[in-house]
């Protein structure tokens, strides 16, 4: 085997010298580079492979738990079975343990918290080094003073994951963008604690100031599956613990620096909301499919978000104590949000050159087809139409016609339209009792507004559109970061306001109308009688004065009057 080798290494039986020892060292160190920047996964899966044939996966968990705790600030623990899936050339981790929560609390509040974040998860990690506090130990040790130092106005939380399938690639680490490729999330069961989160009243919080910045290394995923997601929610201020569970979601990028946006651009989810069902999926048209509709316009994606049922509560939680949308004490909304993603810059130059001619034709021949066309093009609607139509803001006309023209012409920075049909039903809606701290409603119009919702209590149907800039969603991780929901509710006012208003000005106009058709009627009845009268009048008046002429007459003979 000695002669063999040399013979097919240096095609010589000499001794190797230093060259060929580096030639071989040269060779070996750059083919396992290549196979670990080509194939990432394989590299680490052979590693699992070994360590786990070799009894030293329980270190390895280890060792990647601590980094990971220690990297992002979140206790991640996984269970010593790292498993290499060959077939789909991932690698799987089972059982994995997410939380985060203060890690300084008193003795009382741990024994509490940790037998009802443990009980609900179903994982113990009492013996992990994560948990392992030194100063606990010291006789100088105080908790309390820790806890006053420590700011626990953020959300708490404790996962536990059946399995997470992940691809690794070595070139995406190099280019900053993570080590992780694709992911595959099933089986999350856990419990999101919010109640130790306050707020100021008199300090209005803003939302611009809560995004995240973007640092080198964010995860940028090429496609991220989530499935079997459900977990416990509890909100501050005593509300009531919900479900909410996702069955199935398939987001095509997941980024950190753009997480809900890309949540908003996924394929499809489909989930549950305080016994709620909800679905994002894409709009569709019965004459054309949604790639035509893409190429006809400038938009890069469509995407529209259903849920039917919501209680009205958790609106009021997520909007300010100022709109109409807190006076309501009860019911429920039905929405749709029609959502279009502008098209990436960089993408839209080449696009417009590849299909310029192509866009113009379609246009022209759409210009010129007629009304059947309209047909076509026209997207299902989300919900039943109604009888008469939705109430709108005053401006909405407004906003039509500047999206055409954004749409039409070039905008220095892209714009993000969502569509929001709402429909609320079983309203009631209260007065509220301390006024003084409304800022943009109008006091004049919160008891026409709750005396028109208690009015139409059965259905209150309402339509608006929020245009928002790309930028807004820039480090979001949350619907409230980017402004939207206090969008929506001013959206909200704005439509019930108007239609107040128009009803108080229709009102008035149908009075003032009515008195002067009334004024116009009687006198018109008047003259009707008068002209009716006038043959009558005139006969009666010549017998009265053919009557008093024959009695002067006789008066005059008889010698009752002395003529003058």
């Amino acid at each position: 085997m000695r002669v063999r080798f040399k013979w097919f290494t240096i095609k010589s039986f000499r001794k190797f010298n230093a060259d060929d020892i580096s030639a071989f060292v040269t060779w070996f160190l750059m083919s396992q580079t290549l196979w670990i920047l080509v194939g990432t996964t394989t590299f680490f899966s052979v590693i699992f492979a070994t360590a786990n044939s070799l009894r030293l996966q329980h270190y390895i968990a280890r060792a990647i738990s601590d980094y990971l705790t220690s990297e992002t600030g979140v206790t991640i623990i996984f269970e010593s079975a790292i498993v290499p899936k060959w077939k789909d050339s991932r690698i799987s981790f089972k059982n994995v343990y997410v939380s985060r929560r203060p890690r300084h609390i008193t003795k009382e509040e741990k024994s509490v918290r940790s037998t009802g974040h443990m009980a609900a998860v179903g994982y113990d990690v009492a013996n992990h080094p994560a948990y392992h506090h030194v100063g606990e130990d010291d006789e100088d040790y105080e908790p309390s003073q820790v806890v006053e130092q420590e700011d626990t106005n953020w959300s708490c939380f404790d996962l536990v994951i059946d399995s997470v399938d992940v691809t690794l690639s070595l070139w995406r680490w190099l280019d900053g963008k993570g080590l992780v490729e694709n992911a595959v999330v099933k089986g999350v069961r856990g419990v999101l604690d919010r109640r130790s989160v306050y707020w100021d009243p008199d300090n209005p919080l803003n939302p611009a100031e809560f995004r995240h910045q973007s640092q080198p290394g964010d995860f940028e995923l090429e496609s991220f599956q989530l499935e079997d997601v459900l977990i416990t929610v509890y909100q501050p201020d005593d509300f009531r613990p919900y479900t909410a569970s996702i069955f199935r979601a398939d987001i095509r990028t997941f980024r950190k620096r753009w997480l809900f946006y890309d949540f908003l651009c996924a394929e499809n989810v489909v989930g549950q909301f305080d016994n709620c069902l909800f679905s994002l999926h894409k709009p569709q048209s019965i004459g054309r499919t949604t790639e035509k509709d893409l190429e006809d316009g400038n938009w890069a994606r469509m995407s529209r978000i259903r849920i039917d049922g919501v209680n009205i509560d958790h609106l009021k939680s997520a909007t300010t104590t100022e709109g109409p949308i807190s006076w309501i004490t009860s019911g429920k909304v039905d929405a749709v949000l029609d959502i279009k993603f502008p098209r990436d810059p960089q993408d839209s130059i080449a696009l417009n050159a590849i299909l310029g001619e192509i866009a113009d034709a379609i246009t022209t021949s759409l210009s010129s087809s007629g009304s059947g066309v309209d047909l076509e093009h026209e997207r299902i609607p989300g919900q039943r139409e109604l009888a008469k139509p939705p109430l709108t803001a005053p401006s909405f006309a407004d906003e039509v016609d500047e999206d055409e023209e954004s749409t039409s012409g070039e905008k220095d920075e892209p714009k993000v339209v969502v569509e929001i049909d709402l429909r609320f039903r079983d309203l009631k809606a209260a007065v509220p009792l301390f006024t003084k701290d409304l800022s943009y409603v109008n006091n004049a119009l919160i008891r026409p507004i709750v005396a028109f919702m208690n009015a139409n209590r059965t259905l209150v149907p309402i339509h608006c559109r929020v245009v928002k800039n790309l930028g807004d969603f820039d480090g979001s991780w949350t619907m409230w970061e980017t402004g939207l929901v206090d969008e929506i509710s001013y959206k909200i006012y704005e439509a019930l306001a108007y239609h107040v208003t128009q009803s108080a000005v229709n009102r008035q106009r149908f009075k003032t109308v009515s008195l002067w058709s009334l004024q116009m009627t009687a006198s018109a009845v008047l003259a009707a009688i008068r002209n009716t009268m006038d043959p009558t009048i005139a006969s009666l008046r010549e017998a009265y004065s053919d009557g008093n002429s024959g009695g002067l007459r006789l008066g005059l003979g008889l010698g009752l009057y002395e003529p003058d």
